[in-house]
């Protein structure tokens, strides 16, 4: 979202959330409990996707799900858990609740998808003093933001979006959490691919010009 568009409906968020969370949640109650098992889940989506329950904890969404607290779910209830941009929203300790829930509510043989900024990529296009005539400063100052010199590449995905108060993310680290929550054959793929069909073509954020990490992990 653009930053000063998220100023302007920040304070009247939390109003709207309370209203919305309980019927939110009952129907994404009533979406798991009519879903095929194994399911295919999606944390954090913004729209319908045929074949998944797609939830988030936004103000509008249909079905509600805090992703950090004990799922709804029985255990091995999906095959596939997708999420895009969220891990960066919340903290560590919320990431760790998160993946241990993705964890055990993946059948054996289940597989997550995270999507999130890469700070490494980040950190590396402003220690070679590059980035900002490429395509992921263009997109930055799309949405409004200041793009000056490389550091801005650093600020941004640290101080914007409200990622400053979640936690940010490389592959080393992501790995290594996935590793404490019991995951396996941990790899950083493609943006938009993945030798599973179903996982193919989610990302939302595939032309930002290495801003964004995509890592698949197994149960």
């Amino acid at each position: 979202m653009n930053p000063r568009l998220r100023r302007l409906i920040l304070p009247a968020k939390p109003a709207v959330i309370a209203i919305n969370k309980p019927f939110a949640s009952a129907r994404a109650k009533k979406a798991f409990a009519d879903a095929p098992r194994p399911l295919k889940l999606e944390i954090g989506g913004l729209k319908p996707r045929a074949g998944w329950v797609v939830t988030n904890v936004g103000p509008t969404t249909r079905n509600y799900l805090d992703a950090t607290v004990r799922w709804p779910l029985e255990d091995g209830a999906c095959q596939f858990v997708f999420s895009d941009n969220v891990v960066e929203h919340i903290t560590l300790d919320m990431a760790r609740a998160m993946f241990a829930e993705t964890h055990r509510c993946l059948q054996p043989g289940g597989v997550t998808r995270i999507v999130t900024p890469d700070i490494r990529k980040h950190v590396q296009m402003y220690l070679d003093g590059t980035g900002t005539d490429g395509h992921i400063a263009d997109h930055y100052r799309g949405m409004g933001l200041t793009v000056e010199h490389p550091i801005d590449l650093v600020r941004i995905p640290i101080a914007s979006f409200g990622h400053h108060l979640g936690y940010v993310w490389d592959f080393a680290t992501l790995e290594a959490e996935l590793k404490r929550a019991g995951f396996h054959s941990i790899r950083e793929v493609t943006l938009g691919e993945s030798e599973y069909p179903d996982l193919q073509g989610l990302d939302v954020r595939t032309k930002e010009g290495g801003a964004q990490i995509a890592v698949e992990a197994t149960k």
